[in-house]
Order: structure tokens, then sequence, then C-alpha cells
């Protein structure tokens, strides 16, 4: 069915939009939290419990959806050598205690994120996993029910946001993939005083920018896809 889409969108060269994409979306209810994490991956493990090259996690960004309220933006990133987890875990259970949903692009992802912290930070366990157990994956929704030629055959969200929201990417961001954040997060927790305050206050920024991208990215995309079939549904 994917590549069928496809060739018929490479042939029209329009976008195919699947009738089923009504009944995909009524799983993104609000009140929703977009929530997506950032991660480093030490050779040598500085914190209790992690494993060597574990990608734990040390930054979200969460934008929380609710209905007749708009948006609201939460975000939390680490900063120096300690243990992130039991803190970020704390401001991730405050941003998303509101929300019906939490939704993510590549969910088992965000998934293993939370499972790691409840390992972590057992005191926050269970609020920990009523947020795994609200995860709803949005990339499956793209991939199963929509087609853009300019997907290029791929569904990674840098190449899906541009193609369902002109306009909107990571091109104007001086972070713009995930690759990079790891390591510069790793050298904003850990260069310590070798990283100049001014730098320091730079690079914060230029992260949180990143992160807080991707979460947007989703509330646009999600918006994209409910105009699609605006007619049919009635979320709000």
């Amino acid at each position: 069915a994917i590549h069928a889409r496809q060739v018929k969108a490479v042939q029209t060269g329009r976008m195919v939009v699947e009738e089923t994409l009504k009944k995909a979306l009524t799983q993104f209810a609000s009140p929703l939290a977009f929530l997506d994490f950032e991660t480093v991956s030490l050779a040598i493990p500085r914190w209790a419990g992690c494993r060597p090259w574990q990608q734990v996690p040390v930054q979200f960004s969460v934008h929380v959806e609710e209905r007749g309220r708009g948006l609201t933006h939460h975000e939390w990133i680490a900063d120096g050598p300690g243990d992130p987890r039991p803190a970020l875990a704390e401001a991730l259970v405050e941003a998303c205690a509101g929300a019906r949903r939490v939704v993510a692009y590549y969910a088992s992802f965000e998934r293993e994120c939370i499972r790691q912290l409840r390992e972590a930070v057992p005191p926050l366990g269970r609020e920990l996993e009523r947020i795994e157990r609200r995860l709803v994956d949005l990339l499956p929704t793209v991939r199963n029910h929509v087609y853009h030629p300019d997907f290029g055959g791929r569904f990674s969200i840098k190449k899906t946001l541009p193609a369902l929201v002109p306009g909107l990417s990571y091109s104007d961001l001086k972070v713009r993939d995930g690759e990079v954040a790891t390591v510069e997060l790793q050298h904003l927790m850990l260069a310590g005083t070798e990283l100049p305050a001014s730098e320091r206050a730079e690079l914060r920024q230029a992260l949180l920018r990143y992160c807080e991208r991707d979460t947007w990215a989703m509330v646009k995309m999600l918006e994209k896809l409910r105009g699609l079939v605006a007619d049919q549904l009635e979320l709000f």
C-alpha cells in the first residue's frame, strides 16, 4: 500500500491522502503533549546504572495543546556534569501532567528514554509509566495514510516536515540534526570552565531551539493532517 501511494504521488506530482487518515487521527484528541528527547552517549558512564554508549536523556521539549487554550511550551536541558535524570524526570512529569495523549515521532525512542528514567528515578516511576502508556506515534499516521512526492521515499521528520508544512524546516537553526545535538550536549555538560560563559549561553540556546523545533514540527504536521480531513473531523 505504501508503494502504491508512492507510485501514484510521483506519477501525478501530487500528495496522496487515504480516506483512512480520518480514523487514524481520532487518537490525537486534546489535550495533547508533543514530546521530544535529546540524549548523550558516553563511552565511560558517569551516572549510576548507565552502560557504556547508552543513550541517556538529558534534554526535552514539550508543546502542550489544550482545547480552547492554545499552546504552551516546556523545556529542560542539562548544562553541568551531574546526573540530569532526576531533575529532568520531575520536569517531564510536570509538563505532561494534563495530557490525554503524549505525541512523539518515532515513539519507540521516547518510550525507551522514559523506561530508562523509570529505572533511574524510582520515586517517579508510576508517573513516568503513565506518560509511557499515553504515548502515540505520529510517524505511522503519516507513513500509512499520506504520501507526498517530496518525501523522496523516506519518512524521517526532516523529510516529511518541509513537504507537509512548506516554509518550516531546520535550515535556519545552528544545530540541525540529532547527531550534532548529541555531541554539542556533551560539550555543554562536560566542558566546564573550558567553555566561556558567552559561548555556553549561545550553545545552550541553539540546543534548546533545535529540540523545540522537533516538537513544533509535530504540532504543525498534525495541524496539516487535521486540515486535510477537516470537513470530516470534529476533534475540537
